[in-house]
């Protein structure tokens, strides 16, 4: 059976499902069969993040109808060996979604269910940014989460910037989990062409770094402040400053 994976966050633009469809495209490239539940029923974020806008032939909203069966609503990436994204548009009927994993978990070694039934999950990802908004909807997603019974939750600091760390404006990845009180799952560093569909080398590095982690694979979390230090990152980083 797949191990299900809750993502979600208290507060709206941390990346959710960004991170959801990163670290599944980094499970697909290990070798494992990865769905994603978009949990988004108006705009089918997880399909666009992926690649995928409009791709989709049957939705969960179809299988509620009894329309299809709930496998046919997992529709391929194409290019992407191994990642499936099961889209929830027009969903009204949310009972939907565990009856349509339960049905599908067998085919599949991860599910990453994108801010959505964390109740069926094994382990949860609390994804968050490196600001005190961000923090504390974490501290009360994190509550919320272990009321609700899910044990092993992680956390997720996405749009993390090395010059902000090294100028003390923003905390490390390694400080917020201390914070938090929770383990480091992945350090996700800033990345503008996620919004145009672009992944920089450097962020599918931590997603990689993050799917080992699942895995059991040894391996430290990504490293963002490299490419800060030394002269080039000193200028780089006032260059930040000005913009």
């Amino acid at each position: 059976m797949a191990q299900k994976i809750y993502a979600g966050s208290f507060k709206g633009g941390t990346g959710v499902t960004t991170v959801c469809v990163g670290l599944a495209l980094a499970l697909a490239a290990e070798g494992e069969k990865t769905l994603v539940v978009d949990g988004d029923s108006r705009c089918a974020s997880a399909m666009t993040v992926a690649g995928m806008g409009n791709m989709q032939v049957y939705t969960l909203a179809d299988y509620a109808a009894a329309a299809c069966r709930a496998k046919q609503t997992a529709a391929a990436c194409p290019g992407q060996s191994n990642l499936y994204i099961m889209p929830s548009l027009g969903l009204k009927d949310r009972t939907a979604i565990p009856r349509a994993v339960a049905e599908v978990e067998g085919l599949f070694d991860y599910i990453i269910l994108d801010k959505t039934s964390p109740e069926i999950c094994d382990c949860a990802v609390i994804v968050t940014e490196p600001y005190l908004p961000s923090l504390k909807a974490a501290d009360a997603c994190k509550s919320a989460l272990s009321d609700g019974g899910v044990k092993n939750i992680m956390l997720a600091v996405n749009k993390l910037n090395g010059g902000q760390i090294l100028s003390g404006e923003v905390p490390s990845a390694e400080q917020i989990a201390g914070i938090l009180k929770l383990g480091l799952l992945a350090s996700v560093p800033e990345d503008p062409t996620v919004a145009v569909g672009k992944w920089k080398k450097r962020t599918m590095c931590a997603f990689r770094a993050a799917a080992c982690a699942l895995l059991g694979k040894k391996g430290d979390t990504f490293d963002v402040l490299k490419g800060y230090g030394g002269l080039n990152g000193m200028i780089k980083r006032r260059m930040r400053s000005k913009i």
